[in-house]
């Protein structure tokens, strides 16, 4: 159990009442993991809902041979994967630690019963369930109609969004590494296609990464605020 305050901090759980919030608290469990630990993995039963309060986890899945891509990075605020809870699936990726994280995990049988008796939650998460949604479709676009350097280009453009609205200056929030498996690619590939960016005007420095005209690199990648920005869900202050 909980204390309740802590649901409040959440997007997902920003329109339920004090008494409903009370019922959550007293069904979550707090739990600490190392980075390198795993919450679940591919195939297990999805029989508890996951928040992020703090750290890092990725969302990653296996091929055939054996060869693992990163299907997501989640942020503190986040809630993973409630499609697959609600439906009584397995889950279809597994859940990494990459930085010591706190999570919260919520049986799924009760939420869902409380899904069930309280309307305005219930329209919550039909609004949590639509963002990731849209976020898968935008990854489906970019790898379908986007070229590598446009796929990282467009990265780099919504970072630009999230972090000043379109500023010039921006920060990459993770190792290179992490960012090349986020991206697809190889650490080798993500140093080519940064070289490249230099011709649209794409300077980086260590995780400093300045770009000289934000309306030449996306007319460069077709990038819209309006269809390619990320609808974050972060938590309260």
């Amino acid at each position: 159990m909980i204390e309740a305050h802590l649901l409040e901090q959440i997007p997902l759980f920003s329109g339920m009442t004090p008494d409903d919030l009370e019922q959550v608290a007293k069904l979550t469990d707090e739990v600490t993991c190392d980075k390198g630990n795993f919450l679940f993995r591919e195939g297990d039963k999805a029989n508890h809902l996951y928040v992020l309060m703090s750290g890092l986890v990725q969302l990653t899945a296996r091929g055939p041979e054996g060869q693992q891509t990163v299907i997501e990075i989640l942020y503190p605020g986040d809630s993973f994967i409630l499609a697959a809870v609600i439906t009584h699936k397995r889950f279809l990726m597994s859940a990494e630690v990459v930085k010591t994280a706190r999570v919260l995990k919520i049986p799924g049988p009760e939420l869902i019963e409380l899904i069930r008796h309280s309307g305005d939650f219930g329209v919550t998460m039909m609004a949590t369930l639509s963002t990731q949604f849209r976020t898968m479709v935008r990854q489906v676009k970019n790898q379908r109609l986007r070229t590598t350097a446009q796929r990282v280009a467009a990265f780099l453009l919504d970072l630009a969004y999230d972090q000043g609205r379109g500023e010039n200056r921006i920060t990459l929030p993770h190792s290179k590494k992490l960012l090349a498996a986020l991206l697809g690619m190889s650490q080798e590939g993500l140093s080519r296609t940064f070289l490249a960016l230099k011709e649209q005007g794409v300077e980086i420095d260590h995780n400093q990464v300045h770009i000289e005209s934000i309306i030449k690199l996306r007319r460069f990648c077709g990038f819209s605020n309006k269809l390619d920005t990320t609808d974050r869900i972060n938590l309260k202050d």
